[in-house]
């Protein structure tokens, strides 16, 4: 028997109402639109599910010694006709959708792993001895023992009390209860001191109500890999759940849009382990769950938590309409080319970042309001030019333009907020130096193109044309210079950044430009250039120093480093003496077209 007696020869066509997508396009969504998309993963998960059912039934030996799938489809089916919406509640919980998607790219070898295929395939054990339980099925399942923990997704998790191999043991439902058997050592119930059940938080702020699972024992909580439970302790418990409690207090009173859709479809928040580089953290594959790092303070998780959720309703609306394909595209807070909707996510999360310290920066202390600040005017500066680059952009499909123009009138209320001068002035000098850095980086201009240019520049006439280009991702690792860092640095932190760079051996245009003196700067990075002439920091250093001296030169060198460089280069190995760098730079402008990209598609 197939799972949930599934009747893929009719199959549904899922909708959203347009007061929903208004929503969507307004800020926060509500029931509706959460509804919608639930419905869609469920149909989704469903078919993902008749995948594995057909992959065990073509090959019986992948369940390894989970031999009785015939008998846990014949459960979860029981557990369907009981009780759909238990069913539908389980199948569509985040964790569910992240071992869907691993287990079927494992089943088809596109994904390898040490850990036995059988173990992994046994989750869907799991999940039917959670169904059978909140349904009150009667049943017999086996269930995989991983280091030792049996797990039962939303219900908790077992710790076995003796030293247990991988393999598996029989849970046993009936009327006088659950339990899982040892074997000739007896049983385990869940009242049981072995057993923890899932870690659930509910509060009530100004009428709304929000309730998450608190998410540590899942092996696919992570949103990746298999992970054994690790279980907070009262008092990391007793954190969460103060830090969530006054982080949904804030946002009910500030943001109460954002909180409102945080009740409607936020199910689940992981804690990452502490020391972890990742601040937040959502997938496609797990709408409704967020990870979040330890933060310092609620207002920190209440930020990640709206910041990671658009993310949710992104793919939500992507799981149910297409809004446009394109593989190479800018994005500023990346340092790698983004697919159109990789863009579209960011310019929604990072809009409801800005939107939301909008409000925030003015309600800070002062030693924490100047990071704020940056970070409002950062994210702000970011989106606009995230849109900018999309408006016209024909790969977007109508649906994607009726996003972006909703975006658009969103952004123009961000947009009028005043900024500081110092902080613009910061913010700026990232973004510019983020953009050059991208371009030198990822933009390939055509070789005969740079051929022409060089003759001509070697003949004395203008620039004849500007060269048509091309995105190439470089996958080699990124060499980000500390740079951009310390500028953010030294304007939220100055007394940091004095002591970061007097102990910090910084490159020598790098450490003058950073102390203002641009002039020193300049000479530092064409010596550099002198020897190292690929040497994309140098390159982009030599744009910031000048545009800081207001020289015309810089401007060529920022929005289109990849040409001033393959000039200079080709003039060098065809001549053997390589022009001066502002020189170069200053004809290339002067052929340039005002605010052209002249990246091809």
């Amino acid at each position: 028997m197939h799972p949930l007696r599934l009747s893929t020869d009719r199959l549904t066509t899922h909708q959203l109402s347009r007061r929903a997508f208004d929503e969507l396009c307004s800020g926060g969504v509500g029931a509706e639109f959460v509804g919608a998309v639930e419905t869609s993963q469920y149909s989704n998960r469903k078919l993902l599910l008749r995948g594995v059912a057909d992959f065990c039934a073509e090959h019986p030996a992948a369940v390894g010694p989970l031999t009785d799938t015939d008998s846990v489809w014949d459960v979860l089916a029981t557990a369907e006709d009981r009780d759909p919406a238990v069913v539908r509640g389980i199948l569509t919980h985040p964790t569910v959708g992240v071992w869907l998607t691993r287990i079927l790219r494992r089943l088809y070898a596109q994904v390898t792993d040490s850990i036995p295929v059988w173990s992994e395939l046994g989750y869907l054990h799991s999940l039917v001895a959670v169904m059978a339980i909140r349904t009150g099925v009667h049943c017999r399942v086996k269930v995989p023992v991983v280091h030792g923990v049996v797990t039962l997704p939303t219900v908790g998790h077992i710790e076995l009390p003796t030293v247990f191999p991988t393999g598996f043991v029989e849970l046993i439902n009936c009327a006088s209860g659950t339990a899982v058997t040892l074997g000739h050592t007896g049983q385990i119930t869940l009242d049981s001191p072995h057993f923890f059940p899932v870690r659930r938080y509910t509060t009530h702020s100004r009428g709304v109500r929000f309730s998450v699972e608190i998410n540590d024992n899942d092996p696919y909580r992570e949103l990746s890999e298999p992970i054994p439970p690790r279980r907070l302790d009262r008092a990391d418990a007793a954190e969460w759940e103060k830090l969530l409690g006054e982080a949904f207090d804030l946002l009910t009173l500030w943001h109460p849009d954002y909180a409102r859709e945080l009740s409607a479809g936020l199910r689940m928040v992981t804690p990452l382990p502490a020391g972890t580089s990742i601040r937040g953290a959502s997938s496609s594959v797990a709408i409704g769950c967020v990870a979040v790092s330890r933060k310092t303070s609620a207002t920190l998780v209440a930020e990640t938590l709206v910041h990671e959720f658009q993310h949710s309703k992104l793919n939500g609306l992507l799981g149910l309409f297409d809004l446009g394909h394109r593989d190479d595209m800018y994005a500023p807070w990346r340092d790698d080319p983004r697919p159109l909707s990789g863009l579209l996510h960011g310019v929604l999360a990072f809009l409801s970042v800005a939107e939301f310290w909008q409000v925030q920066r003015d309600l800070l202390p002062q030693q924490q309001a100047g990071q704020a600040h940056f970070t409002f005017a950062l994210r702000r500066c970011q989106v606009g030019e995230a849109i900018t680059s999309l408006v016209g952009e024909p790969a977007l499909t109508r649906l994607g333009r009726r996003l972006l123009e909703s975006i658009r009138a969103r952004f123009a209320l961000v947009e009028r907020q005043p900024v500081a001068s110092d902080v613009m002035d910061a913010v700026t000098k990232i973004t510019d130096d983020h953009r050059a850095t991208w371009r030198k980086r990822h933009v390939r201009p055509d070789p005969d193109d740079i051929a022409r240019l060089t003759n001509a520049w070697l003949a004395g006439v203008p620039l004849p044309v500007m060269p048509a280009s091309r995105v190439v991702p470089d996958a080699r690792p990124s060499e980000r210079p500390s740079r951009a860092a310390l500028v953010e640095l030294r304007l939220t932190a100055p007394e940091t950044f004095a002591e970061v760079v007097a102990h910090s051996t910084l490159a020598a245009g790098d450490a003058a430009y950073l102390a203002d003196d641009y002039a020193a700067a300049t000479t530092m990075y064409l010596a550099r250039l002198r020897n190292a002439p690929e040497d994309t920091a140098s390159w982009v250093g030599l744009g910031l120093s000048l545009k800081a001296r207001g020289i015309t030169a810089s401007d060529a060198v920022l929005r289109a480093p990849e040409v001033v460089a393959a000039v200079h280069n080709r003039i060098l190995a065809t001549v053997g003496t390589a022009p001066d760098p502002v020189e170069l730079a200053t004809w290339v402008g002067a052929g340039m077209m005002p605010d052209t990209d002249h990246t091809g598609h």
